[in-house]
């Protein structure tokens, strides 16, 4: 009995570690405090490879915040992530792939000028 304890635990703890990878979690925030120029969505900041959400978004904060007074955070993100802007209008997307999430930004902007920011895949 004791072996077959010592065999399932070594089994759980291998299948864990290969799932590391998939329970990564990154986020996105952003400064929507905006530039000068007309044409400056403001600054976002990606974090990634967290064990939860909450890590990755304070993470993603923080850094942010040093760069910026009006972070907040827009996304948490489990594969890809991506975030798309224009002087007055923002989207969010996820995805299986970079470019799926970074489509679906662009379409939740809604609007003239959008264009991926930032964009990042786990």
């Amino acid at each position: 009995m004791r072996d077959f304890l010592k065999i399932s635990a070594v089994a759980v703890c291998i299948g864990l570690a290969g799932t590391g990878a998939a329970l990564a979690w990154g986020a996105i925030a952003v400064d929507h405090d905006f530039g000068e120029d007309p044409e400056d969505p403001g600054y976002a900041m990606v974090a990634q490879g967290h064990p939860t959400p909450g890590a990755a978004a304070n993470d993603a904060l923080t850094t942010c915040q040093d760069n910026g007074d009006h972070c907040e955070v827009v996304l948490t993100f489990q594969k890809c992530g991506a975030y798309s802007a224009s002087k007055t209008r923002f989207g969010v997307g996820t995805g299986t792939t970079l470019k799926q999430a970074e489509a679906r930004a662009v379409a939740a902007c809604h609007g003239a000028g959008c264009h991926v920011v930032v964009s990042d895949c786990e």
